[in-house]
């Protein structure tokens, strides 16, 4: 994964803010319905992809207005950073917000594909009305792409050398508000220790990585994972039949339909969760490796138990 700020490479300086904040769908083979600036055909955001965060969780804004120095293309090139900020800036060339929130003045209206009994808003300090769906706050990040290959899906940005956001971002399914995945690629990592365990292909638009992923085993005395350990956690979902790289067992592999409506990975029946604070590794040349991260959510308190990382077997 290149690290990039795209709204400093000056694609958003001659655009305008639209009229009216509508929220529309498009539909594609590899993702299905999923929600996009809608409006005008000429304003500055139409047909950019929204998203949702996994670390926004209940009334928690994992993405907030709080500046860090975070990474941009390499560990030593440090800049200052929010991860989110007012639509306007991205309009405005303004870098600094990572993920700028999607705003109004008014109540946003629904376009074609869109449930508008889904649509709602709430009010952050410094960004203004940014617009919900289903409850989840939605941002912006990458310019409207043909074909529709949106830059922001499956990015982490859980710990630094990455901005350190905590989570796991995606597109946002039109017809329940839920995270819009994709269809979902599992590979075999090569761990720091050596062991090889499984993984999840993600930033596959931008510079794919394989980040490791954790089943839990419920053991006596166990404690209910409440509202931090959740919010430490992302189901691993996907769209359809995942895609399997060489070393998987196909004959181990499943899907479990959650109370949300998304589809989550089975490994062995048990389901597959990315920590929200895993470390990536890199080069020497300070770059992400693409052999896989550390697995450094091993033995902490998950949704099922007490995590480890999944031996791939074959």
């Amino acid at each position: 994964m290149t690290l990039l700020v795209l709204s400093s490479l000056g694609v958003f300086s001659s655009t305008k803010a639209p009229k009216e904040t509508v929220v529309s769908s498009i539909t594609s083979s590899r993702y299905g319905s999923v929600l996009v600036v809608g409006g005008n055909a000429s304003s500055g955001l139409h047909n950019f992809p929204l998203y949702e965060f996994s670390g926004d969780v209940g009334h928690h804004f994992g993405c907030a207005t709080n500046k860090i120095v975070a990474y941009d293309l390499g560990a030593k090139e440090s800049v200052p950073l929010t991860c989110t900020g007012p639509e306007g800036d991205l309009l405005a060339d303004v870098s600094s917000d990572d993920w700028p929130a999607f705003t109004t003045k008014g109540s946003p209206v629904a376009g074609h594909g869109v449930d508008a009994k889904l649509l709602g808003t709430v009010l952050r300090p410094g960004i203004g009305k940014q617009i919900t769906y289903a409850g989840h706050p939605l941002y912006l990040f990458d310019p409207s792409s043909q074909p529709f290959v949106p830059q922001g899906e499956n990015l982490m940005e859980t710990v630094k050398p990455l901005p350190p956001w905590h989570g796991y971002w995606d597109l946002v399914s039109a017809r329940t508000g839920a995270l819009s995945p994709g269809v979902a690629t599992l590979e075999v990592e090569t761990l720091p220790s050596g062991n090889s365990s499984l993984a999840a292909k993600e930033d596959g638009n931008v510079d794919p990585i394989k980040v490791t992923l954790y089943s839990g085993m419920v053991t006596f005395g166990d404690a209910k994972c409440g509202g931090k350990c959740l919010a430490a956690w992302t189901p691993f979902l996907t769209s359809a039949s995942p895609r399997l790289g060489p070393g998987v067992n196909r004959a181990l592999v499943g899907i479990v339909r959650r109370a949300d409506g998304n589809f989550q990975v089975t490994y062995d029946h048990r389901p597959l969760y990315l920590y929200n604070r895993e470390i990536i590794r890199l080069s020497s040349s300070d770059r992400l490796t693409k052999s896989g991260s550390t697995g450094n959510g091993a033995g902490e308190r998950g949704p099922s138990g007490v995590m480890s990382v999944v031996v791939a077997s074959n």
